[in-house]
């Protein structure tokens, strides 16, 4: 069931991530015709339905940051420090900026901390340092480097692939491990996955082409320090171990992988499709991979964005982004999921 229905009023979601500490939901919306994009902290107690009264509106008004003109957002990251009563973001956007924010609770209203141009071309994908010192960035020529948040030394880059057709193809996402804290993998345009070790700087694997078309989303395990699942445009998740550097499984999935987010308790995998599906699995349950795998869970809240599916006359639209509620955040098994979608989008949360 929804729980959470927030229209996004003359935009659109690209990305998403949870802010334990505020409590809120924080988006990347790409703005319509006319509306710049836009940074947003949205309270999980703003249950939108029939419109926002003042003091909502006031809320969300404080938890809102537009974006400079020409910078349109990629990626977002968030980071929150209970013991400083702190949250940070990094959002990558399209004129190569990495805009990095302070959304601490308390703080009156979210603000650009300053701005880092590392690139000189497209920031495509941001990871937030689960400590909140370090900034990981990709870009569109295949390229990642590291900052501090604060201001302090210049980025550092982190090798890349060999391969000079690969080397030039989108960073199209990045996490760090939720175990090893020096691990950060990326994914890209091109079906390939890299682990780098970010305190030695160097390469800890590499998996040239191990996905049929672009890798869409990745994500570690938060119980196996060495288990990383990917998935893309061809429609299968791979789980490669890190520690190996080789691939333990391929599993086939209905439609397109778009997002990927992995509960912590260790067994479930939320997926988010192509065709706008939120579907969410039991690891315990994928043992074959000759057919395709069945979720123990699907939601579809999305579809009706998109003109009523595919199968209604009207065009289905990637679902963008997903995540699992962290620890402490509502029930167990909340996901958050955001659609672009024409005329408008929505963030859904559900049980």
């Amino acid at each position: 069931s929804v729980l959470l229905d927030v229209h996004l009023q003359g935009g659109t979601a690209v990305a998403l991530d949870w802010d334990s500490l505020g409590e809120r939901v924080a988006l990347g919306i790409a703005g319509g015709p006319g509306i710049g994009d836009r940074v947003s902290f949205v309270p999980l107690s703003l249950a939108c339905g029939g419109g926002l009264g003042e003091e909502a509106a006031e809320l969300l008004f404080q938890g809102e940051v537009a974006l400079p003109a020409g910078a349109g957002i990629t990626d977002l990251s968030v980071c929150c420090l209970a013991e400083e009563g702190a949250t940070y973001a990094a959002a990558a956007c399209s004129d190569g900026g990495l805009r990095l924010l302070d959304a601490s609770p308390g703080r009156g209203s979210v603000s650009i901390v300053r701005t880092a141009y590392s690139h000189g071309v497209a920031a495509t994908a941001a990871r937030l340092s689960r400590d909140g010192r370090t900034v990981a960035s990709g870009s569109s020529s295949g390229h990642v480097v590291l900052q501090p948040f604060h201001a302090g030394t210049g980025p550092a880059p982190l090798p890349s692939l060999s391969h000079g057709e690969d080397r030039a193809v989108a960073i199209t996402g990045l996490r760090y491990s939720v175990l090893r804290a020096d691990c950060l993998a990326a994914c890209d345009a091109g079906g390939n996955l890299q682990v780098w070790d970010v305190r030695a700087q160097r390469h800890i694997c590499r998996f040239p082409r191990v996905h049929g078309g672009a890798v869409r989303s990745l994500s570690f395990s938060d119980q196996n320090p060495d288990l990383l699942i990917s998935g893309g445009d061809e429609g299968k998740l791979i789980f490669s171990d890190v520690g190996s550097g080789s691939t333990i499984r391929e599993v086939g999935v209905e439609a397109g992988v778009s997002a990927l987010s992995y509960h912590q308790d260790g067994y479930l995998l939320a997926v988010g499709t192509a065709n706008s599906m939120v579907l969410v699995f039991d690891l315990r349950n994928l043992v074959s991979k000759a057919k395709t795998a069945e979720p123990v869970q699907r939601f579809s809240a999305h579809q009706h964005l998109a003109g009523g599916g595919a199968g209604a006359g009207g065009s289905v639209a990637s679902l963008r982004a997903l995540a699992f509620a962290p620890a402490g955040v509502g029930a167990a098994l909340l996901a958050a999921s955001a659609a672009a979608a024409g005329g408008g989008g929505a963030a859904r949360r559900s049980a």
